[in-house]
């Protein structure tokens, strides 16, 4: 297979390595990533900005560094090199991608632009400095993926390793979205800016989301599509049109 690694945590990242190193196992990776963080940018692409894309000097993998964002990684890898991929992985993100997170998240960004672009693509995030986890259960978790066909190009597999508070996790848990909602708290900046300068979280109580399993200990994997339609609410909204005889 001819994979593509990419992050949003930056080219020297920790994880970005230690994931580019797990997956080597199923072909070539070629490594793309931004040249800093980009945590929080979401599906944002430079569509009309000029970006750099600079080869970096690596003797493990071959890699490229860009000034661009994840998705700009996965955009330009596609457009630039002379490869054709198989599958994107990204990660593996410092910080969980649960639940709402998934609509901040560049690093389910990167997988996402994957999809779009007809390519499977697998997300894994992680708890800060949760690596000891990570190195012991990450490679199992995508030889049962790998070894059983579960990717797709029609969907992204998000995959979240257990809240900080589990050593090891209790297994692994197929799951819906859930709900992690930030109430911010903003403070002004000496230049009249406003920033965010605390947070608390509000998550839901759903026995079946990646929020509730997440915490109590079991890695989560969701199934994440394009298509955000609300089937239910669009059949009521066109009965409405029906009745009402709108054209």
């Amino acid at each position: 297979m001819n994979i593509l690694v990419v992050n949003d945590d930056g080219y020297e990242a920790w994880g970005l390595y230690q994931l580019a190193r797990t997956v080597k196992k199923y072909g070539e990776v070629t490594i793309v990533a931004p040249e800093g963080e980009r945590s929080g940018v979401s599906h944002s692409t430079n569509i009309r900005t000029a970006v750099t894309f600079e080869k970096v000097d690596n003797p493990e993998f071959e890699v490229y560094k860009t000034s661009g964002n994840p998705a700009d990684c996965t955009r330009l890898a596609i457009g630039l090199l002379d490869k054709k991929f198989d599958i994107v992985f990204s990660g593996i993100n410092e910080g969980y991608n649960i639940g709402t997170d998934v609509y901040y998240s560049g690093t389910v960004a990167g997988v996402r632009e994957a999809i779009v672009e007809g390519i499977p693509g697998i997300a894994v995030s992680t708890g800060h400095n949760q690596h000891k986890i990570v190195e012991e259960e990450l490679e199992d978790i995508l030889d049962y993926i790998m070894d059983n066909h579960l990717y797709n190009e029609n969907y992204v597999l998000n995959i979240n390793f257990p809240y900080k508070k589990h050593e090891h996790s209790k297994g692994l848990r197929f799951t819906r979205i859930g709900r992690r909602c930030f109430k911010s708290e903003f403070g002004k900046t000496e230049d009249g800016k406003w920033v965010e300068i605390d947070h608390k979280i509000e998550t839901d109580n759903w026995v079946d989301s990646d929020v509730t399993m997440q915490n109590e200990g079991y890695i989560t994997i969701s199934p994440l599509g394009l298509d955000e339609t609300d089937y239910y609410h669009l059949g009521q909204l066109r009965d409405v049109q029906k009745k009402t005889g709108r054209k």
